[in-house]
């Protein structure tokens, strides 16, 4: 079944959605290293951090993902430009590595 194209508008928006979810990834992330409260039991301090380290980790993860996701929409929408690192590949070709 071919596919429908989608106007750009309902693109547009989804893609500054995925901006802003980026952008409030990035800040949870740097927000969450900066409370590392003492607690005074080692155990249960090094429990702690470790979790932190997990939930900026996961955070970063969200930003990268959104931030791709953000300009795929973006090219796919026709409004962007491709920046460095951005491929224009024809329908059908899959990306390999080199």
């Amino acid at each position: 079944m071919p596919r429908t194209p989608v106007p750009p508008d309902p693109l547009a928006a989804l893609g500054a959605a995925l901006e802003g979810v980026r952008d409030a990834a990035r800040d949870g992330a740097d927000e969450v290293l900066s409370h590392y409260p003492e607690l005074g039991d080692r155990e249960t301090q090094s429990t702690l951090e470790a979790y932190l380290d997990q939930v900026a980790d996961l955070l970063r993860e969200v930003e990268a993902s959104c931030g791709d996701l953000s300009d795929r929409v973006r090219l796919a929408g026709g409004r962007g430009r491709p920046v460095a690192g951005d491929e224009v590949l024809p329908q059908h070709a899959s990306r390999r590595a080199p």
